[in-house]
């Protein structure tokens, strides 16, 4: 399948997820047929240099193994969010892989931060601010997005003058600069993280986990892109060196963040700041080990931030008191995730680096460990808060009375056509239960009335167990994230 059909493929199943989530149950059998769909597709995708519209693309195997992760978690997110009421961001949870894939396979830089940037655009519009009636972070984060582009295409100017004057450094230290301000602001590293508190106030949380946990590292690859083009900036500049200070940097404030707060969704944007300061430590390394290794602390960030939100989205929409009980645990295991304490692959490569950590300054070893705890002390509170809010168990029994509906003429055309329809489908499906016999109908109304809750607890589980399996399976995943980094153009 070549990157065409993979986009045509994409925007087909963005578009009937958005139309689908109008009536739940369609909304939860889309997202899940278009989580299997687009899996099957990037994973059949074809690998190799191909142009279209006058851009060359290419699609390593790194590229697609992160495609690959990223429909499979953002699939995951849509599904807990098709349980609840409120659906208008479930589209919004694939329109941006559109343009992120562009940005992912473009050889063009300035093509790629285009699309990175026109994705998180896309994630602004997903925060629907005007309903939340709050719109700082939304405009905080659109503004930076504007800066940070034109940063990041500065610092590639420059970067392309350098040939030209080949004894001019000072062109190299300038396009490191305006590099590191552009990745800064989107990356949200100290101090540029000022817009990630506004934002979270006012996103629901899936969009929260894939704006960090997978939009955001788009900006790492075309950073190292661009150092495969031209690799003097790597050479002759002192890029490890703000990597490794804005990577301890991130660590101390992301923890000290967590430590102090409650609210999940600042909670998740506060864990993945120090989750990404590893990442950048890693990135710090400057060698095949270090990138190895901070793809895989990649990864489980973004795994433990889609863990996070999938169990507190489910267990808001569903209330259950078994569902919650299995959702907690699933929270805990996102946490550690997002610490590093997980037992498997995330705790040997978050140790290692530690370990050189210790051996060059032992008190930013310890304030790292101190940092560390900051994320579990937070995830403590806020376990603590949704314990103490678990109600007692509903009576089922008791029979359903429906809200207050607003009358058709009151509607505008286009919200009383979905109402029409709607109706329409639920007095089809009422008519085929009545119509059968006494006992399959009480089982017919016993699975629609528990079937989310079923599902809910089914999600929950596999995306545990995966997480079990990813942990105490290291050396495979190891060995995954080496063959396919050695692979990427720009490092051979």
């Amino acid at each position: 399948m070549g990157l065409p059909l993979l986009l045509v493929t994409l925007t087909v199943s963005a578009v009937v997820v958005h139309v689908a989530r109008y009536w739940r149950p369609f909304a939860f059998v889309a997202s899940v047929g278009a989580t299997i769909v687009l899996v099957w597709s990037v994973q059949n995708a074809s690998i190799g240099k191909f142009d279209l519209l006058g851009l060359s693309f290419t699609f390593q195997p790194l590229s697609r193994d992160y495609m690959l992760a990223a429909m499979a978690l953002s699939g995951a997110l849509a599904i807990a969010t098709s349980f609840g009421e409120t659906r208008r961001t479930l589209g919004f949870l694939f329109w941006s892989w559109i343009v992120w894939l562009v940005a992912l396979l473009v050889d063009d830089f300035v093509v790629g931060v285009f699309a990175w940037a026109a994705g998180l655009a896309v994630m602004v519009i997903a925060m629907e601010p005007r309903r939340m009636r709050r719109v700082g972070g939304a405009a905080y984060f659109l503004v930076l997005i504007i800066i940070a582009s034109a940063l990041l295409l500065l610092g590639h100017r420059f970067a392309q003058l350098y040939p030209l004057t080949p004894d001019q450094i000072s062109l190299l230290e300038t396009s490191i600069l305006f590099l590191a301000w552009g990745l800064g602001l989107l990356l949200a590293m100290v101090p540029f993280m000022l817009w990630l508190g506004p934002m979270a106030d006012e996103t629901p949380l899936p969009i929260i986990a894939v704006l960090l946990g997978l939009g955001q590292p788009i900006g790492l690859w075309l950073l190292y892109e661009l150092i495969g083009q031209y690799p003097r900036l790597n050479e002759l500049s002192n890029l490890t060196t703000i990597f490794q200070v804005g990577g301890i940097s991130a660590i101390l404030v992301g923890g000290a963040l967590c430590a102090l707060e409650r609210r999940a969704a600042r909670l998740m944007s506060f864990a993945a700041l120090l989750a990404l300061g590893f990442v950048f430590m890693d990135l710090g390394r400057n060698s095949l080990e270090g990138i190895t290794n901070a793809v895989l602390e990649m990864f489980a960030r973004a795994l433990g931030l889609t863990l996070m939100a999938a169990s507190i989205t489910v267990a808001r929409e569903i209330e259950n008191r078994l569902l919650n009980y299995v959702a907690i645990p699933v929270f805990i295991l996102g946490a550690m995730m997002l610490a590093g304490i997980a037992p498997g692959i995330v705790l040997a490569t978050r140790w290692n680096l530690l370990l050189e950590l210790e051996a060059t300054d032992m008190r930013l070893f310890y304030l790292a460990m101190l940092a560390t705890a900051g994320v579990l002390i937070g995830a403590a509170r806020f376990i603590l808060s949704w314990l103490d809010q678990l109600g007692p168990q509903p009576d089922w029994e008791e029979e359903f009375v429906p809200p207050a509906s607003i009358p058709d003429f009151q509607m505008p055309l286009l919200a009383r056509a979905r109402s029409s329809a709607r109706r329409r489908v639920s007095d089809f499906f009422a008519r085929m239960v009545e119509s059968l016999p006494s006992p399959l109908r009480r089982v017919f109304g016993g699975v629609s009335r528990e079937w989310r809750t079923a599902a809910g607890i089914l999600l929950l589980i596999v995306l545990g167990g995966f997480v079990l399996y990813f942990n105490v399976t290291p050396a495979s995943w190891y060995a995954r994230a080496l063959e396919t980094t050695q692979q990427m153009t720009f490092l051979r």
